[in-house]
């Protein structure tokens, strides 16, 4: 592990996050955060009729009636999986831009901000998940590829947000 990667593993980890009720409040409002900044950065692509062709995104297919029926554990795993598998694809493009002397702030901040949730996620799932299996994914020729990859993931990332968002927010009305 490099210094860069161990300091941003350190400092990944929120302090002093509840349990419980404060703590699902507290993932809420992160989470409602996080689909804020992906929503500005979303409407900053302009170009998107293009082909998505990204299978390994998670790509929840929910509907308004399943918020009823969500329950806590199974909404926190999903959660906590669907945030490491962003988490990676991120990761992905940022190596790619940065291998094309592209700006990968942007980036970079979004798979931090995505890395701290899920340690906050993790802190309410209360046990450490099974290890999650990561696809291996092809290799970005072009700025262009890496433009259409980014945008992808931005935009399943909105959705992913605006769903765990809203079961969020109905498991933090049930209790209470």
């Amino acid at each position: 592990m490099t210094c860069v990667e161990l300091f941003a593993f350190i400092t990944a980890r929120p302090a002093n996050i509840p349990q419980g009720k404060n703590g699902l409040e507290m993932l809420y409002q992160s989470m409602n955060m996080l689909q804020k900044t992906v929503s500005q950065e979303r409407r900053g692509d302009k170009i998107k009729d293009f082909e998505q062709s990204l299978t390994s995104l998670p790509s929840p297919n929910y509907r308004t009636a399943d918020l009823k029926t969500v329950k806590l554990s199974s909404t926190l795993g999903q959660l906590y999986s669907g945030l490491k598998s962003f988490k990676f694809h991120l990761d992905w493009i940022q190596q790619n831009q940065e291998e094309m002397g592209g700006d990968y702030s942007k980036t970079q901040k979004l798979a931090h901000r995505i890395q701290v949730i899920s340690q906050m996620v993790l802190i309410q799932i209360g046990t450490t998940p099974s290890e999650l299996v990561y696809p291996s994914l092809s290799p970005l020729n072009t700025a262009w590829d890496v433009y259409q990859a980014n945008v992808e993931i931005i935009d399943k990332l909105y959705f992913f947000c605006l769903w765990y968002t809203r079961a969020l927010g109905e498991l933090k009305h049930r209790q209470q």
